[in-house]
């Protein structure tokens, strides 16, 4: 029996997988060592990361929606709600309790890839969006 494609995709994706768990941002950020000044700007950038994320997803949605495929648009746009809620909810107890101004603006690279992801997602096929 041959490997499913999502099998595939992990395994192709090993290496990049393992040096990314092992960059020191995300190192600090698990085992609580990281500065407090650098997880703050972390925050809101992911923060404003999920907005657009949100938007993505409904975006998504529609498009399922008009070529007929209503269950999965449904779900996408579950998890659009999710990304705009649940994990913005999360988002603002955290803002809450390290004094963080929720007004902050989209830093070159949160906005380049945000910008990206939109661009891909309204112009391209959904497979792609995906």
């Amino acid at each position: 029996m041959s490997p499913t494609p999502t099998k595939r995709f992990w395994d192709a994706a090993a290496d990049l997988i393992a040096v990314t768990e092992k960059h020191p941002f995300l190192v600090a950020m698990v085992d609580g060592t990281l500065d407090i000044d650098p997880f703050k700007y972390y925050v809101v950038q992911d923060a404003i990361y999920l907005t657009s994320f949100a938007v993505c997803l409904n975006l998504l949605g529609d498009k399922l929606e008009a070529s007929g495929h209503d269950v999965h648009s449904k779900r996408v746009r579950e998890l659009a709600v999710g990304a705009e809620e649940d994990e913005k909810a999360l988002h603002r107890g955290i803002f809450k309790q390290l004094g963080i101004e929720a007004t902050a603006e989209a830093m070159p690279n949160t906005l380049l890839y945000t910008a990206n992801m939109t661009s891909i997602v309204a112009t391209r096929p959904v497979a792609e969006g995906l």
